[in-house]
């Protein structure tokens, strides 16, 4: 029975092989967490330009509705000074 003991250079292809899948491993786990990254500060811009646009939506809402008031008050006061007349 014979025990077979790989020699030096299959110990170094080996190592290489091995330390060339870590790399691999790692360049992965970087860039997965880079993409990660990205969208969570594109979600936060999203986010952020909505709020900004619903904000908007609201005041020009209020506007509006403020300019609906004045000019009902307005044909009120035209309507009752023609009344008068």
């Amino acid at each position: 029975m014979s025990l077979e003991i790989p020699d030096s250079r299959e110990d170094a292809r080996i190592d290489r092989e091995h330390e060339h899948e870590m790399l691999k491993h790692l360049k992965d786990h970087v860039g997965d967490e880079m993409r990660a990254a990205k969208d969570r500060e594109e979600r936060a811009k999203d986010k952020a330009t909505h709020e900004l646009k619903d904000k908007i939506g609201y005041e020009e809402k209020g506007e509006r509705r403020q300019e609906d008031m004045t000019d009902a008050a307005l044909k009120e006061t035209a309507n009752t000074i023609l009344r008068e007349e």
